[in-house]
């Protein structure tokens, strides 16, 4: 029987010869790339002899390359932590790092945002041609450049830039004299200006049959200069907007976009014609329904309303109240038999109407401001910072919860309430619609229409005191208004104090109201489904 130093030295040849064979087979089949040798296979010459084999013995390990340190960055006058070098046995110096602290040195100047005239370098030429020039500095404000139309006569055209302030894209290109344009020239470029502002603002422009000024921002305030007076605005002596063969309109009054329009003298009156027996009512029967709403108005932003009903048996009677943005008033009741309430021979209707309120005098409406209008301007101040806004945050809001903030006090009239656009008694109407000549910057009101409390104003431009604007019942445009100081917000924007030029008006429309009592202006304390009792100026159907 083997002992065991037998099995162990055994064992331990096994294990050797095993190796040793590994190691032949491997020193036997290693191989140079041919890409790495001169030995062409396809020649005919015998291949090179193989290398020498290895052994362990001759095997020493690859020495690690020294690699000479980075190249340090002179001119720093910070350090940083030194760190060896790779392949040394003692520690180098590495090169210092940079310091993240303010620099000696002096820092590149940014470029600058004046008014300078230095041109950028000339781009490198390409043949022949004449180098292109592109400015990258603002310029002075001046003419508008160079529009590539080949219908400007001997205006010759340019190439596109990709730069949105490029001055030149042609050395050859003929420069304009803008102060000595031909007739013709200004023509074709106003009809250029009519053709974009058009599109841009999507409004209409007329034809033009003689010379104009450019045409300029849709409700716009110019940063730079006011546009010329203007003469095309009214202040109205009434509500009055009825206008046709037997009753034109003055030569010197332009009807704004707003109350809308109707037929007869006011909304109410047009209304309570929809209750007179000679117009059918088929297939509705809107009395019948909750909130008894009449279809002409339904849906209609431009009213308040209120309605009820009573009935006895198989006898109802609903009751109506609608208060337009005119501030004419409408009562109406249908008396209908709930067995049947479609025949319409069983109905009886009933319409009464208040027309649009007659203008106050001075005293009156000194009286009302006494009233209401430091209140409201406190209301409207009092948001100032707070950070939050008035009910929703819309623009109109704040005006509106104004004038519902005297429903607390029982001693105080109720004021008219805010309808549309309408917050009291209208003192003053305009609209601007002679363009601007200046070029500059602008600020756009409304989307479609903007509301803002009036805290303070200036005086009014001298030339608004004097004859004819001056006169009574005269026209006043908006420029001649001066400035205004109102507290206003819109969704994105809490309450803010603003001022306004209204010299700079070039084109919109603007409304002021006097905040008034109902009983006051209207005659009736509050809008109720019935007419009041022996009021001297309602009508019935």
């Amino acid at each position: 029987m083997p002992s065991f130093a037998d099995i162990k030295a055994k064992a331990t040849s096994v294990a050797n010869s095993g190796v040793e064979k590994a190691r032949r087979v491997k020193d036997n089949n290693t191989s140079v790339a041919m890409k790495k040798t001169n030995w062409d296979p396809y020649s005919g010459q015998p291949p090179p002899p193989p290398p020498p084999l290895r052994s362990a013995s001759q095997t020493q390990a690859k020495p690690e390359p020294k690699f000479l340190p980075p190249p340090s960055r002179t001119g720093s006058n910070s350090s940083g932590t030194s760190l060896p070098t790779r392949g040394s046995a003692s520690p180098g110096s590495a090169p210092p790092l940079p310091s993240r602290t303010s620099s000696q040195g002096t820092p590149p100047p940014l470029p600058s945002r004046s008014n300078s005239m230095t041109a950028a370098p000339p781009l490198p030429s390409r043949k022949a041609e004449p180098i292109a020039r592109i400015s990258a500095v603002a310029r002075p404000l001046g003419p508008p450049p160079p529009v590539a139309r080949s219908t400007r006569p001997d205006f010759e055209p340019s190439e596109p830039s990709t730069q949105s302030r490029a001055v030149h894209s042609r050395a050859d290109a003929k420069e304009i004299d803008w102060a000595n344009l031909s007739q013709e020239d200004k023509e074709v470029f106003f009809s250029w200006l009519d053709e974009f502002f058009s599109k841009h603002l999507n409004i209409t422009v007329g034809p033009r049959t003689a010379p104009q000024k450019p045409f300029g921002s849709k409700g716009a305030v110019s940063s730079f200069s006011a546009p010329p007076p203007l003469n095309v605005t009214s202040k109205p002596t009434s509500w009055a907007r009825t206008t046709g063969p037997g009753n034109p309109a003055p030569s010197n009054l332009i009807i704004t976009s707003y109350p809308p329009s109707v037929k007869g003298d006011s909304a109410a009156a047009d209304l309570a014609q929809y209750f007179s027996p000679s117009t059918r009512w088929e297939g509705s029967q809107w009395y019948n329904t909750p909130g008894a709403l009449p279809p002409p108005v339904a849906g209609s932003n431009h009213i308040r309303t209120v309605s009820s009903w009573q009935s006895r048996g198989s006898t109802k009677t609903t009751s109506v109240g609608v208060l337009f943005s005119d501030l004419s008033v409408l009562w109406g009741s249908v008396t209908f038999n709930m067995t049947n309430p479609g025949d319409q021979s069983k109905i009886t209707r009933q319409a009464w109407y208040l027309p649009r309120p007659e203008p106050q005098d001075l005293a009156v409406l000194a009286d009302a401001n006494e009233t209401y209008g430091d209140t409201i301007a406190q209301f409207a101040e009092s948001f100032l910072g707070a950070g939050t806004y008035c009910a929703r945050g819309e623009c109109w809001d704040l005006a509106n919860e104004a004038l519902k903030y005297f429903d607390q006090y029982d001693y105080i009239p109720k004021p008219v309430p805010s309808i549309s656009r309408t917050h009291g008694h209208l003192i003053y109407e305009g609209k601007a619609t002679k363009k601007g000549k200046e070029m500059g910057g602008y600020a756009l009101l409304g989307d479609p229409d903007h509301t803002a409390v009036i805290v303070s104003d200036g005086p009014p431009i001298p030339a608004a005191t004097k004859p004819p604007h001056g006169e009574p019942g005269a026209s006043i445009p908006p420029s001649d208004l001066g400035r205004l100081t109102v507290v206003e917000q819109s969704v994105g924007q809490p309450p803010v104090r603003k001022d306004y030029s209204l010299h700079g008006l070039e084109e919109g429309e603007i409304w002021i109201y006097r905040p008034i009592a109902l009983e006051t202006y209207l005659g009736i304390s509050d809008l109720t489904p019935t007419p009041p009792e022996n009021h001297p100026r309602i009508r019935q159907v």
